[in-house]
Parts: structure tokens; sequence; C-alpha cells
């Protein structure tokens, strides 16, 4: 399927959610706490994360904007940041006709994986937190990580 990939400013970003992503998450669960580690975060930590998670959108031709095809919690997590005019975002621009896959591959089968790889992952981040320190290499506090995972930090035992 091809889609065109484009970084844009976070600032001048003009995003809205498309209509069957609204009507298909309109019934989800998010528990987000106040996440008093972001301001804490270096810009280049924040940007090389937002790198990492490109937002699938289509074309909004009336508005002049784009349509989100994903919720991206990661990108509502960091707009908060004090440096966030500095940020870009990737986008893959989808056209009209994919709109139904990419809704499809994005709400079931991500989450899905998801789910599958979350298992591990809390013993995965203290198993290498002190992999990071016994090499001698700089790592987050583990009250940051936990804050970003929207956790405890007893979970990374």
């Amino acid at each position: 399927m091809k889609h065109k990939q484009k970084a844009i400013p976070l600032a001048k970003a003009k995003l809205h959610a498309h209509p069957q992503l609204r009507e298909l998450t309109k019934n989800d669960v998010v528990n987000l706490k106040v996440n008093q580690c972001i301001g804490e975060l270096p810009i280049k930590v924040i940007q090389m994360l937002l790198d990492l998670h490109p937002l699938p959108v289509t074309l909004d031709t009336n508005n002049d904007c784009y349509l989100t095809l994903a919720p991206s919690g990661v990108l509502e997590r960091f707009k908060a940041h004090p440096l966030s005019k500095k940020l870009f975002l990737k986008v893959y621009i989808y056209p009209a006709d994919a709109v139904d896959h990419v809704l499809r591959v994005t709400l079931l089968y991500n989450c899905a994986l998801t789910l599958y790889l979350k298992n591990c992952l809390g013993a995965n981040i203290q198993q290498r937190h002190a992999c990071f320190k016994a090499h001698g290499i700089h790592a987050p506090k583990k009250t940051i990580l936990a804050n970003l995972a929207n956790t405890s930090p007893s979970t990374f035992r």
C-alpha cells in the first residue's frame, strides 16, 4: 500500500480525528495520570520518540488538514512539552481508499500485537536498566520511565 511520508512542525500540524476513527474508538478506556516528567525530558529524547511513532493520516480536502487514522498517546503526551514548538511529527499520508484497511491494522492488529509484546515489558525495562548501569551508560530514573508508562516504579521489578 503506497503512502507518502512527511515531517511537519508539531506546532503547525492541523490534525483532526477521522470520523470513522472517532466512531470506532468512542468506547475506548484510557487511564492517564498527570504526567510530571514530560518537562524534564530532553527535546532530543522526545523527538526520537516521536520519530519512532509516525502517525497514519489521510488528507481532508475540505479543511486543508490531516485526518488521523490512529489514536496517538505518544503525540498527545508530548504536545504539552514546553519546547513542543521545536518538535516535528512524522506522518504517513494514505489515500482515501486505504482508510478502512489502515484503521483495521492500527486499531485491531497493532493493538493485538502490542498486547502480546506487553507481557514482559516491565521485567525487560528492569533488566535493561540494570544492564545500562553495569555498562556505565547513563539511564533515566525509574520514576521518569514509570511516569511515561503511566504506572508506578514498582512495575519494573
